[in-house]
């Protein structure tokens, strides 16, 4: 089939018909998921260090471990969510993340226990994550999934703007611990359990499909992690979510002073941060769109190449508001995209049986990328006195990525109509 746009078919509306609500539960899982907390985490720094006598480097040790430790995890979590299933990884790890976070609102003030709580919220996490949330969404949606997917992450984009007042205020009125409290009950007695209600008894196994109409069937066979190992296209996404992630997590974790060192006022530092996040919800929607409708491999590539425009954007002395929030859009963009790219990819090249496994082994990748780039944009910084070699080298690797997306093939055959159960 030739690498032509698709428009929407009465087949795909079909589809929807009989999903949306899973692609709707999905968001309410990840939204209040692990990924909420990543987003709400500096709330908590000043009153936690203030009450301990703990410093913003003391934390940031503890959330470096926990974001080592979940990451060393994800291949397990992928194993056992192709084992047992989406549905009892999510509610063991809501679970225990719950726990996690009321554990923490009990904290005396040791910090040994803290970096305990730190390590078993980190492995919990992944279990809430979009390893798993993802899963039934592939299941459910053959001809629709990028746009699937995309409303499906999207979930942390809207929690990330609604939940941050609300805990502020919970913080700001009751304290600090009823903040952990909040949290424990967002993820635990609401997001699981709408999630799971919405989601239902979906399916684990890719969707039948039957093969009466024009269109090919769509078969894309289950292929184990070992023999993944064993395809150049595994160590094409292995080398694509690295060059995304250090590029992409180096200058999130170093936006605020990265901006203001272009000359920009508090103010507008404010405004670009929100810009920012609103390029991930828009970066989320578009490329799960333009994944069902154009050859996903240029998607991928566009996608990755642009952001590298962006940090150039960013290297131009003394840029205007203007420029500095569409650089900033365009790399938010990017990383709201990367969910979508690789849960589609993943299970466009590899199937369903062994997703969790594949998804697991390649998430920690770009988890241990995302490591390294928290520090190393810092160092550079310290190094250099500017963030122009970190820049330079993110701009490279966006480049470096969007050629491994080229490079892993063409689009299979569209699926046919799904026999819905």
């Amino acid at each position: 089939m030739a690498d032509t746009p698709r428009a929407m078919s009465a087949a795909d509306i079909a589809e929807w018909r009989n999903g949306w609500r899973i692609a709707l539960g999905a968001a309410a899982g990840m939204g209040t998921g692990v990924a909420l907390y990543l987003y709400v985490a500096s709330i908590f720094i000043g009153p936690v260090g203030d009450e301990f006598g703990w410093s913003r480097g003391d934390l940031g040790v503890g959330g470096m471990i926990s974001f080592a430790a979940g990451a060393v995890t994800l291949p397990i979590i992928g194993r056992y969510l192709d084992r047992i299933g989406f549905r009892r990884v999510a509610i063991i790890c809501s679970i225990g993340l719950a726990s996690i976070y009321a554990l923490n609102a009990m904290q005396t003030g040791s910090y040994m226990f803290y970096v305990a709580l730190m390590v078993a919220g980190g492995i919990f996490g992944g279990g809430t994550s979009s390893i798993v949330y993802t899963r039934p969404v592939i299941a459910s949606f053959m001809r629709q999934r990028g746009l699937a997917l995309g409303l499906a992450t999207a979930g942390t984009s809207i929690a990330a703007m609604i939940a941050p007042p609300l805990l502020m205020y919970v913080n700001t009125e009751f304290g600090w611990r009823a903040g952990f409290l909040a949290l424990a009950a967002l993820t635990a007695l609401i997001g699981m359990p709408i999630a799971l209600a919405l989601i239902g008894k979906a399916r684990e196994t890719a969707t039948q499909v039957s093969d009466d109409i024009e269109h090919a069937p769509l078969n894309v066979p289950d292929i184990s992690l070992r023999d993944a190992l064993k395809r150049g296209r595994f160590w094409l996404l292995i080398i694509a979510i690295a060059c995304i992630n250090i590029p992409g997590s180096g200058v999130l974790g170093q936006l605020a002073p990265l901006v203001s060192d272009t000359g920009l006022s508090d103010g507008d530092v404010a405004i670009v941060m929100s810009i920012y996040a609103a390029g991930l919800l828009v970066g989320r929607l578009i490329t799960g769109y333009s994944l069902d409708r154009f050859p996903p491999r240029w998607v991928g590539a566009i996608t990755t190449a642009v952001p590298a425009i962006g940090i150039v954007l960013l290297m131009i002395p003394e840029p205007s508001f203007a420029l500095a929030a569409l650089a900033v859009a365009m790399i938010g963009a990017q990383q709201g995209a990367e969910v979508d790219l690789f849960a589609y990819f993943i299970s466009r090249t590899f199937g369903l049986k062994h997703y969790g496994s594949i998804y697991g082994v390649i998430a920690m990748a770009g988890a241990l990328s995302t490591a390294v780039a928290l520090v190393s944009f810092g160092k550079i910084h310290d190094a250099t006195g500017s963030y122009d070699l970190a820049l330079t080298i993110g701009a490279v690797l966006f480049c470096v990525g969007a050629l491994a997306f080229a490079f892993i093939g063409r689009k299979p055959p569209q699926a046919p109509v799904v026999v819905t159960a």
